[in-house]
């Protein structure tokens, strides 16, 4: 019987300790899944300099990369629409054509008029013959011209200016296409 019991109050003490291990695993998976959000909220703080007002500026918000060969326009769509917006806007795009050995580096402005139905006080300079226009589907498309597109890198901030908002990830759509206007 002894023999019985001790080997009962084993079973009962590793049972005892498979249940502090699994409280423990648990706590660990908590404390680790809250630290990733952490993390993720403070990787987000960085990419927005500022304080959300008129000169805040956000980092990466579209960013592009491609071996490819051949020439290519890549057109920027932002999330403006003449028939809905009254938005001015900056974008400062930059990166590196390999191909070229070229840096790229372009600036663009300008003010979607939703009530004059029009793109009014444009302006873009820089590398790679910067365009700006109103697409087919009425949005404001920001354009640069590449002779060949290997190796091709680009990084698109943005700055809060007038009475625009802050363009953030997720709102730009980076278009590669062999067409001038889309």
């Amino acid at each position: 019987m002894a023999l019985e019991q001790d080997i009962a109050n084993l079973i009962d003490a590793s049972n005892n300790l498979t249940t502090i291990v699994d409280n423990k695993i648990q706590s660990i998976d908590a404390r680790v899944i809250k630290q990733a959000q952490e993390v993720e909220e403070a990787m987000k703080r960085l990419q927005t300099i500022g304080t959300g007002g008129v000169g805040t500026r956000a980092i990466g918000v579209c960013n592009y990369f491609t071996a490819q060969h051949g020439s290519a326009f890549i057109h920027l769509k932002l999330p403006l629409k003449l028939s809905l917006h009254n938005e001015m806007f900056r974008l400062d795009v930059t990166g590196y054509a390999y191909g070229e050995a070229k840096p790229v580096d372009s600036v663009f402005v300008g003010y979607c008029y939703k009530n004059g139905n029009k793109l009014v006080n444009t302006n873009c300079s820089g590398s790679h013959s910067p365009h700006i226009y109103r697409g087919s589907d009425d949005h404001v498309y920001c354009r640069l011209t590449f002779p060949t597109q290997y190796f091709l890198t680009l990084s698109v901030d943005t700055i809060r200016v007038g009475n625009g908002r802050l363009l953030k990830h997720g709102e730009i759509e980076l278009i590669n296409s062999q067409l001038e206007l889309l």
